[in-house]
């Protein structure tokens, strides 16, 4: 099967692609946009393994050899650069090591590929250096930068890019995908905590993150009645402080919505709906934008160095705090 068979949504930027090799004019830097599980990586690597192969057509051939160590992920005139660990950032000394490499010729089919992802998690060192090799490219050499936070890379990094975006698929396409995994009762549920992208949806399955967001959930609407900010913050302490938070920034936006119509169920969590009735209609308007405020402050401070703990410990408190306010 295909990549076009399976995710049918990216077959406008496959067939945009395709015509650059076509037409002989595929780009030496080409900056890949779209949210995190939108399916940037598989395109990616697909259009990659097509530029290396010795025999394609549509796609590559997957029996050359320059197929097999592709598939082996050994093959030499493809190079990967991203962060050592995840969240780390990627390192001057990466980009330097890439320009050592390029400055050889290809093995194989004449040309290589760099796939640099997340592009956005270089620091300004590593960017710089990455600016020297795309002010001189070299002929052979495709760069392929991947990024769901374009506006955080350096302007003189995105003028020398060109640029690629690929959009959230419609629902009925990520909802069909979804069901082909198995995942059609959860899908809806599912697709709604990934921001409608299906592959991050199908991730979040495979780590039973229904089932955790539940529980945080149930802590969170329970501190009220509990009030201990300190204890649910510990107990939640190792697990990802960033879905937490965009967590937190969903609920939220969800009670400001049923604040103002009670009727609207055009939610981001629709299965919660019920259950944040209540609150909605006993909270403040203003609190809860002002929370949402400090929800989104929260989430940008997470780019950096930052006591995971200690951030989620505020929000809660927070949260606490705003249902203490006499409402309107």
């Amino acid at each position: 099967m295909s990549l076009i068979d399976d995710m049918n949504w990216l077959a406008p930027q496959w067939h945009s692609l395709s015509a650059y090799v076509n037409s002989g004019r595929v780009p030496q830097a080409l900056l890949m946009v779209g949210r995190e599980g939108v399916g940037k990586s598989a395109l990616a690597e697909t259009f990659s393994k097509r530029l290396l192969c010795r025999s394609p057509q549509e796609f590559a051939c997957s029996e050359c050899v320059s197929c097999r160590l592709f598939e082996a992920k050994t093959h030499p005139d493809f190079l990967r650069i991203e962060p050592e660990e995840p969240g780390k950032a990627i390192p001057v000394e990466a980009i330097r090591g890439l320009k050592a490499n390029l400055a050889l010729k290809p093995q194989y089919s004449g040309r290589r590929v760099v796939l640099i992802s997340p592009a956005h998690h270089m620091n300004v060192s590593s960017a710089n250096s990455l600016l020297k090799t795309l002010e001189e490219p070299d002929e052979h050499t495709s760069l392929l930068l991947l990024t769901d936070s374009p506006e955080s890379l350096p302007a003189t990094i995105l003028s020398r890019c060109q640029r690629m975006d690929i959009p959230v698929p419609e629902r009925d396409l990520a909802l069909a995908w979804l069901a082909k995994q198995g995942l059609a009762e959860n899908g809806p549920v599912l697709l709604a905590l990934a921001r409608g992208t299906p592959i991050r949806a199908l991730s979040l399955a495979n780590d039973g993150m229904i089932e955790k967001r539940e529980e945080f959930f149930t802590a969170w609407v329970g501190l009220t009645q509990r009030g201990e900010p300190a204890t649910v913050a510990e107990k939640w302490s190792k697990f990802t402080c960033e879905t937490l938070v965009e967590w937190m920034i969903s609920w939220t936006m969800d009670l400001i919505r049923l604040k103002s119509a009670p009727q609207n169920r055009a939610l981001d969590n629709p299965d919660l709906a019920e259950r944040l009735l209540h609150p909605a209609k006993t909270l403040n308007l203003r609190c809860l934008f002002d929370y949402l405020d400090r929800l989104n402050a929260g989430r940008k401070m997470l780019s950096g160095q930052i006591n995971r703990q200690l951030l989620l410990e505020e929000m809660l408190i927070l949260w606490l705090r705003s249902q203490c306010r006499v409402k309107t």
